[in-house]
């Protein structure tokens, strides 16, 4: 999968929390969003929209929030593929947690097939 498909492919599939994400099509969304939002940043501050405290100018802020649920549920399928439960998000809100997924994340497909259905990569 590359970068453009796994932008459709998540843009598509925004509202879908079950079922599985491949490892590709996590990451290059990741890559995909940060690229936009450095690209906003930089904009941003070439025509000084962006406050000097705010992490975000408004042009980035519209973005975040554009893309904030297909974040989740990309993140959520992505745990799935793991044979984990969406849920572990919510470790967000622990210090710890934030390192904890990020691992996860990275590990490949526990499962040709779990309770969350086929390994996306053999369907292809």
């Amino acid at each position: 999968m590359n970068i453009k498909e796994s932008f459709i492919s998540v843009f598509t599939n925004w509202k879908n929390f079950s079922g599985r994400a491949c490892r590709s099509e996590y990451w290059y969304f990741y890559l995909f969003a940060s690229i936009v939002t450095f690209s906003l940043t930089i904009i941003e501050m070439t025509l000084a929209t962006k406050n000097e405290g705010s992490v975000y100018g408004p042009f980035s802020t519209f973005f975040q929030i554009i893309i904030i649920i297909p974040y989740i549920s990309v993140t959520s399928r992505r745990l799935q593929d793991r044979g984990i439960s969406g849920w572990w998000q919510l470790s967000y809100f622990t210090i710890i947690g934030v390192f904890v997924i990020f691992i996860l994340l990275m590990l490949p497909a526990k499962e040709d097939e779990n309770k969350w259905g086929r390994n996306p990569l053999l369907d292809m």
